[in-house]
């Protein structure tokens, strides 16, 4: 159950970030902001017992939608953050005590998806 909310939580929080930045022309970091303090406002009122993983997992999910269009685009964003879910998930208690878990499982799960791309484009020609 946790497995599949966190990646329908990443999924959430990776395109509404893409979209207000791309489509409303909201600045990167209010797009992450706003909609990560929406979605803790709305979650946080559920009687969730997992409230603060999921609110964890939206933050670090708006990491993801932060990527610019020219690297990842929508498809490559929900991609993306469905890496992000499965790392989130299971590498994430791996790393207790560590800062920037959250950061380094969105650069991760970006760099995947784009170094992919690139290689996939490259045994093209």
């Amino acid at each position: 159950m946790m497995l599949w909310s966190v990646l329908l939580v990443a999924i959430l929080g990776a395109q509404v970030t893409y979209f207000l930045i791309h489509k409303v022309h909201m600045p990167t970091v209010r797009a992450s902001s706003a909609s990560t303090l929406i979605f803790a406002l709305i979650v946080g009122a559920l009687n969730i017992s997992f409230v603060g993983a999921l609110q964890a997992a939206f933050f670090g999910a708006t990491f993801v939608g932060m990527t610019d269009k020219s690297r990842l685009g929508w498809k490559r964003v929900l991609l993306a953050s469905l890496i992000f879910g499965v790392v989130f998930v299971f590498l994430i208690p791996l790393a207790q005590g560590f800062g920037g878990g959250l950061g380094a499982a969105a650069f991760f799960s970006s760099s995947v998806v784009y170094s992919a791309g690139k290689m996939l484009r490259k045994s093209n020609y």
